[in-house]
């Protein structure tokens, strides 16, 4: 499009429907108000800048999430906020061994159970890799390969980081709610300070 008006026309059309989510999924990755607007700006100026090479105009939501990835790595990168490590999963887990994959598990009975705010504040406990991977399939509704290629990973590595992540994500969410519904709400020892 050679036209300046017209290109900033149909750029401001393609991407305005998808601000807030962009918005939100930035808030729920970065934690801050603040940080989430720096990055969704940084994301659409990318975009902007990169807007010839859009191939697929019904995929701009995918376009745009993929470069928010990006903005984000590169934030990380430069030490605004650092990587936390996953503890690793083994074959010998009690975890895995109570709550197979395959059967309905702890993830989708709390999943139902949990408020909201309470879930995405969980998610927001799990590392980074993970976090993502939950975010975009089962917060944001993307199909796997979508989740690829914004990450920028294999399609089975997704579904390797979701299984994972959902395991944890359970795990805590089953803590969260085991402390919860104790008397007082606050543990065991919650009727011993009066």
């Amino acid at each position: 499009m050679r036209d300046p008006a017209a290109r900033q026309s149909h750029f401001q059309r393609l991407t305005r429907p998808w601000r807030d989510r962009l918005y939100g999924v930035a808030l729920r990755r970065a934690g801050t108000p603040h940080v989430a607007e720096e990055w969704t700006q940084e994301t659409l100026l990318r975009a902007w800048r990169d807007f010839d090479r859009l191939g697929d105009e019904v995929a701009v939501y995918a376009w745009l999430l993929k470069i928010l990835d990006r903005v984000a790595a590169d934030d990380f990168r430069r030490g605004l906020r650092r990587a936390r490590l996953a503890p690793m999963v083994t074959t010998d887990d009690p975890l895995l061994t109570e709550h197979p994959c395959a059967a309905p598990g702890p993830f989708e009975r709390t999943l139902q159970q949990q408020h909201h705010d309470q879930l995405i504040a969980a998610i927001d406990t799990l590392p980074d890799e993970f976090r993502q991977a939950i975010l975009l399939r089962d917060i944001e509704g993307l199909s796997y390969r979508e989740v690829a290629d914004i990450l920028d990973i294999p399609r089975g590595t997704v579904m390797s980081r979701l299984s994972r992540g959902r395991r944890q994500l359970s795990a805590i969410l089953l803590k969260r709610y085991a402390q919860g519904s104790r008397p007082g709400g606050r543990g065991r020892d919650a009727g011993a300070k009066r």
